[in-house]
């Protein structure tokens, strides 16, 4: 990718000597001239900016009338390691990288930039099933690789890193200086590994919530319970991921990271959360983030879909089907089955409670938060607690596959 023979620096200054450069070793044309070099910034919505510095660069080249547009992205060494070593691999899922400097905790890329003509909302079932498709051949290209990956450089989900209390309350100390200050037992931090900073945030959304009486109609005290022990005793749930053969998965496959062409092309983008482990994550992952779809209008903000194309059986089964194609004898579709309450059980507690620390530290008292829970959703249009009109429907049905799922353990 001629890291050597550019200069970061001046890329992200938009000099177009450098720019020229790239796209000489990119094209193997020595002509290439770039002339002017423009930049914007990306959002994955109007909600907000991208969570790592992305921005579109508009190229306009010496005896061409059309721009070409390329995506810069700065990110942490993880995903810039894996599109400088990995994913040349996987061709037909990612975009093409051209450029990559890695340093010691960040990295910097330069990546084709790639249509998204189908938004979420549009899918249909065979699109699903397609980028389920995708999906799993991901899983099965790195299937059982999981050493090789360590040694390059990618963190295991659990394993490679244990924590001392002092460490934790160091690390996370915003929790004991503005936070409720939860602590979690000895046990759960030495089998929590390389999660036991995320199991300490969700202790202490758990300790919100609880301090304001639950949340009506999604946290009761039978789910609260259920994430207390969980938190207690992380094993029930960790095991099951754990014996499952390793792989590279995505780790946040939510649908506004894939890419759709007209010409049906799949893309995955934002690889900074990818770890080594159970792909199964991954799976549980975007079937539980399904039904979160962003609005493209001035306002937009996250919707909740309102009819689905594709079951979330379907979508198992789609997957176990293409794993147990490509991999055979390798592969047992009962043990990843048996393992998926333990996936949606870890998506949940990394995923939602952690939320809930941030979400809640404002309230003001329990008496406050039961009177919002009794509003209409007319009554909260337009009041500070109006995005939740739309997450209520939509957790309720999280917290009750959680619920179920935790009884299965």
């Amino acid at each position: 990718m001629g890291q050597s023979q550019v200069d970061v620096v001046q890329l992200q200054k938009r000099d177009p000597a450098a720019w020229s450069a790239l796209l000489r070793l990119d094209l193997e044309d020595a002509s290439v001239q770039v002339t002017a070099v423009t930049a914007e910034p990306i959002r994955i919505s109007k909600t907000g900016h991208y969570r790592h510095h992305v921005n579109r660069y508009i190229l306009t080249l010496e005896g061409y009338s059309d721009p070409i547009t390329l995506v810069g992205k700065l990110t942490n060494r993880e995903e810039a390691l894996f599109y400088e070593e990995l994913s040349v691999h996987l061709p037909t899922l990612t975009p093409r990288c051209l450029f990559t400097h890695v340093d010691e905790d960040h990295g910097w890329v330069v990546l084709e930039d790639v249509p998204n003509d189908y938004a979420a909302a549009t899918w249909a079932p065979e699109d699903v099933e397609s980028l389920i498709e995708q999906m799993a051949m991901l899983h099965t290209f790195f299937w059982q690789r999981g050493g090789d990956l360590e040694t390059l450089g990618l963190p295991h989900f659990v394993h490679g890193k244990s924590y001392t209390w002092e460490e934790l309350r160091r690390d996370q100390a915003v929790y004991f200086e503005q936070g409720p200050a939860t602590i979690l037992s000895q046990h759960a931090i030495h089998n929590a590994g390389r999660l036991a900073p995320t199991l300490l945030e969700a202790a202490n959304g758990l300790t919100v919530i609880r301090s304001l009486g639950g949340w009506p109609g999604i946290l009761s005290e039978s789910h609260m319970t259920a994430v207390a022990d969980l938190l207690d005793d992380p094993v029930p749930m960790l095991e099951p991921l754990k014996r499952l053969p390793a792989t590279l998965f995505h780790g946040n496959p939510h649908a506004h990271h894939w890419h759709i062409s007209l010409l049906g092309d799949f893309r995955l983008l934002d690889w900074h959360e990818l770890r080594v482990g159970p792909g199964l994550f991954d799976l549980v992952s975007f079937m539980e983030q399904f039904d979160l779809l962003y609005e493209n209008d001035s306002r937009s903000q996250i919707v909740i879909r309102q009819e689905r194309p594709i079951t979330d059986e379907t979508m198992i089964d789609s997957y176990l089907l293409t794993m147990s194609a490509r991999l055979g004898a390798e592969f047992d579709a009962r043990a990843v089955r048996q393992a998926i309450p333990a996936a949606r059980c870890l998506y949940v507690l990394s995923s939602w409670l952690p939320h809930f620390a941030s979400w809640f530290s404002d309230m003001p008292n329990k008496y406050t938060w039961q009177k919002v829970n009794h509003m209409s959703d007319e009554q909260l249009a337009g009041t500070t607690f109006h995005a939740i009109i739309h997450f209520r429907p939509y957790l309720s049905g999280v917290f009750d596959r959680f619920l179920q799922a935790y009884k299965t353990l």
